[in-house]
């Protein structure tokens, strides 16, 4: 069976998230998305996730290379989408923490189940969906998490 190239399940799930978050951000607050990430409570609007490439290794970006902002260079396997169009995708990066709030670096040593606290940043990538084999959505609830 041949694959038709111009439909992808990763392109599908991430159009799917980018679709969620927009929802909640929506000005009516009775609006029937308001509370679409949790029907409890609202846990804010980020769903974060994992890109996997062909090798089933989880795909790492990096921020503030040259630490030319404040505040230290990070490699991350973490994201949340800002926009996508076609089959590209703005994706920015979100810092990963253990819970003594180190920051996790992902080139290394340290694994994915370390990461106890996820935290927005301003970096983003631009990436091509079509590059990717898998994605995991995490919970929302890593987001801003408190020790």
């Amino acid at each position: 069976m041949s694959r038709n190239h111009s439909w992808s399940c990763v392109t599908e799930a991430v159009e799917n998230i980018s679709d969620l978050q927009n929802a909640v951000k929506e000005e009516c607050p009775t609006s029937c998305y308001s509370n679409l990430l949790s029907p409890s409570h609202s846990l804010g609007d980020t769903v974060p996730f994992v890109l996997f490439t062909s090798k089933s290794k989880p795909f790492v970006a990096f921020g503030n290379v040259g630490e030319v902002d404040p505040g230290p260079c990070f490699s991350t396997a973490f994201f949340r989408v800002e926009h996508i169009c076609d089959h590209c995708a703005t994706l920015s990066l979100l810092i990963a923490f253990d819970k003594d709030r180190h920051i996790l670096d992902f080139t290394d040593k340290d694994s994915l189940c370390d990461v106890f606290r996820l935290e927005k940043s301003k970096y983003c990538i631009e990436v091509d969906l079509d590059c990717f084999c898998a994605i995991e959505c995490l919970n929302p609830r890593l987001i801003n998490r408190n020790c």
